[in-house]
């Protein structure tokens, strides 16, 4: 990305880079980037992001919602440009950009007095659909709804205080990228308590990306407000999505599933679940160079996914021999499609002469036998060294 995007919420700023591409923005000093005490703004209200070089911003469930042109933003992103008008709650967020090619600011003014009446409405509409007649939290009515077993899902992680329990139940801690991850909540109540929601992240930590990591998805198990009586248990599903481009669990990244309870007027409950994200995709690339008898030495995801280099190595015994003292890959996602760079340290030749790349369809790279993939490889590996 070039430039850089500057935020400002009240009397807070945050940048937006390359090197903090996860911005989360709310009230909880302890778990947001971007802080306001106005209490129109939810403890953790909002995100934006960058993706591709472009800032997007979703809500994560927020009581007077994000709004965007006076239209309310879902959990779904919306891109961001200069010339709109954003309110996180009753707050304006600006947004400037300088020094990239889009240059400017969203603009900057008093909360219209309509796009207050719509949070209002909507506040009231919430305000009927989980209380009870008297205006006052509904109770839980815990359901026949049983948990798995461990059996069923042998991989456990709980977090608890004076409040409560939050167990949350895995079938095994592996995960691969462009699928879905079928998990079970669990909540027990140790004492009365009002409950706002129940929420489960799934979280990116790179250690080259933003300190507190990026959540690649986010659901809420349980909209609240509800009052939990001492013994009540809430048992809840949930899936979350795995993206195409997933970065790859090593000794710069990690991954983890948090869940996170919101009790009013007392300690939250949290719980982090760590877990290994695999590639197929590159794993797939990994193996057909090996297959033409390439060791890799080095294998590195830039924050978020979406790039990966490497560097491979013929047999140390051979390398004089073959002429080739490395192989340089880099992957890059593009959409539907992966674009594969190779580099060839040809013995004696200068980087000028041993570079090319082409574009290979996911979906074709997926469905290729390893065979097909590695002649392909192999094609142009041998093309680069033909060069002079």
């Amino acid at each position: 990305m070039q430039g850089t995007i500057q935020l400002r919420l009240g009397h807070g700023t945050a940048q937006l880079a390359d090197s903090t591409p996860h911005l989360l923005i709310g009230r909880d000093e302890q778990s947001v980037n971007l802080v306001t005490p106005d209490p129109s703004v939810s403890r953790r209200h909002c995100e934006v992001f960058l993706q591709h070089g472009s800032a997007f911003i979703r809500d994560l469930g927020s009581s007077n919602g994000t709004w965007v042109d006076g239209t309310p933003v879902s959990t779904q992103p919306v891109a961001l440009r200069p010339g709109q008008q954003i309110f996180v709650g009753h707050v304006p967020l600006l947004v400037e950009w300088a020094g990239g090619p889009q240059q400017g600011a969203t603009v900057m003014g008093a909360l219209p007095a309509e796009l207050l009446a719509l949070m209002n409405q909507r506040k009231a509409q919430a305000a009927v659909q989980y209380s009870t007649p008297s205006a006052a939290p509904a109770t839980l009515q815990a359901g026949p709804t049983q948990g798995p077993s461990a059996a069923q899902l042998s991989y456990r992680r709980q977090g608890s205080n004076n409040n409560g329990v939050l167990l949350i139940a895995l079938p095994g801690d592996t995960f691969t990228n462009d699928s879905t991850l079928e998990g079970f909540l669990e909540f027990t109540a140790t004492d009365a308590e009002t409950v706002l929601e129940i929420t489960v992240d799934l979280v990116e930590v790179h250690r080259k990306g933003a300190k507190k990591g990026h959540s690649w998805d986010r659901v809420i198990v349980k909209k609240g407000p509800w009052k939990c009586r001492k013994g009540d248990v809430v048992p809840c599903p949930f899936s979350l999505r795995i993206p195409s481009a997933t970065s790859i669990s090593d000794k710069d990244v990690h991954w983890e599933i948090r869940g996170y309870v919101d009790i009013n007027w007392a300690y939250d409950i949290e719980v982090e679940v760590p877990i290994t994200m695999r590639n197929k995709d590159v794993e797939k690339i990994r193996d057909c160079l090996g297959a033409l008898d390439f060791r890799v030495v080095d294998l590195q995801s830039k924050p978020l996914g979406e790039e990966f280099r490497g560097k491979f190595h013929p047999p140390a015994q051979l390398a004089k021999r073959v002429g080739i003292d490395a192989i340089n890959v880099t992957l890059q996602y593009l959409g539907t499609n992966m674009k594969i760079f190779l580099e060839v340290d040809k013995t004696g030749m200068f980087s000028k002469d041993k570079r090319t790349d082409f574009v290979i369809e996911l979906e074709r790279l997926r469905a290729a036998a390893p065979h097909e993939l590695s002649t392909l490889l192999g094609a142009n590996i041998n093309r680069l060294m033909s060069l002079t």
